[in-house]
């Protein structure tokens, strides 16, 4: 499929006060990791945020009610009527709310995004978007990805290529691309009002052809917890291996899924648990090397106080 370049109908929004953003995004979580993520990134500024309940609870959304915050319970009589093949997959479903969303959407911008990911702009988002090139469809996020995570402050890594790769990653760098053990492809925040595009996973698509022409914004990280911790790591490891980013693709074998197959077979229980130590950890010495080289971002997310400013004890 060859790439294209889609006009953008001008004028397109200028003013940081007047500019309205959200996200679309289609979960499976707990209520806390749900309310984490919408409570974020309320405190960010998003004038609406799309959730599409995968798993549809009625009780998580009454609980999690807020004026911004739109939430779509995914049960069989959503579906009804839709293709099949929209339903078929995980990452059909979020291609498809996030393109049903994308063409009556009535913001200026629209990001894409999972429930294990933040938005980290460096200023605030109305002000960096307004500045982007007018002609640009999409903003395109490099994500980077969460180190072992007990609480703020939060340090993600950015990816890294070469010889470094094996100098921060001495035992299983040479084997993992970017030294990412989720992905490195970008996601994107969209610029609507553009007919009849698809709104991906990690691409804009028009009757087929990916889009291009998109823009970056200095600074602007998408945080993604892929594996904040060893458990969430296994826990998520069947799906992922069977249908997610480990997957094997059309005949092509995952290169990193077939590392942790090894792993998993390995006759040391343990063999898996050290290989996400080396990825993921967050030692003094690991942290002080990434810094070095330009690949460590910290931050202060405070997830806690903010569901307790927007939605208060989630325990009462």
């Amino acid at each position: 499929m060859s790439d294209l370049i889609v006009p953008v109908p001008q004028p397109v929004q200028t003013d940081p006060d007047k500019l309205r953003w959200g996200i679309v995004s289609t979960v499976k979580g707990s209520l806390t990791q749900i309310a984490r993520f919408v409570a974020y990134h309320l405190d960010l500024g998003a004038n609406r945020i799309h959730v599409h309940l995968d798993v549809p609870d009625h009780a998580l959304a009454d609980r999690l009610f807020h004026p911004k915050v739109r939430f779509i319970q995914c049960d069989d009589a959503y579906w009804q009527g839709k293709p099949n093949r929209a339903r078929s997959t995980h990452q059909m479903r979020q291609v498809y709310n996030a393109t049903r969303i994308y063409r009556i959407s009535q913001l200026d911008w629209l990001a894409h995004i999972d429930v294990d990911e933040v938005l980290m702009p460096p200023a605030p988002l109305p002000e960096l978007l307004a500045r982007v090139n007018p002609n640009a469809p999409f903003v395109s996020m490099i994500p980077s990805e969460m180190l072992d995570a007990t609480g703020d402050p939060h340090h993600f890594k950015r990816p890294v290529v070469g010889a470094l790769k094996r100098k921060i990653y001495p035992t299983y760098g040479a084997h993992v691309p970017g030294g990412f053990i989720g992905t490195q492809s970008p996601k994107l925040i969209a610029r609507t009002g553009l007919d009849d595009i698809r709104q991906g996973i990690h691409a804009l698509r028009l009757q087929g052809k990916v889009v291009r022409g998109g823009a970056r914004i200095e600074g602007l990280e998408l945080g993604h917890a892929h594996a904040p911790d060893f458990e969430t790591f296994q826990r998520h490891m069947a799906y992922r291996l069977a249908r997610g980013s480990y997957h094997d693709r059309k005949g092509h074998i995952n290169p990193l899924g077939h590392l942790i197959r090894v792993l998993m077979d390995d006759p040391d229980p343990e063999a898996l648990r050290a290989f996400h130590h080396e990825m993921c950890s967050t030692s003094p010495e690991r942290l002080d090397l990434l810094a070095a080289h330009d690949m460590l971002i910290t931050r202060h997310l405070d997830l806690d106080a903010k569901v307790t400013r927007f939605f208060g004890n989630l325990k009462e």
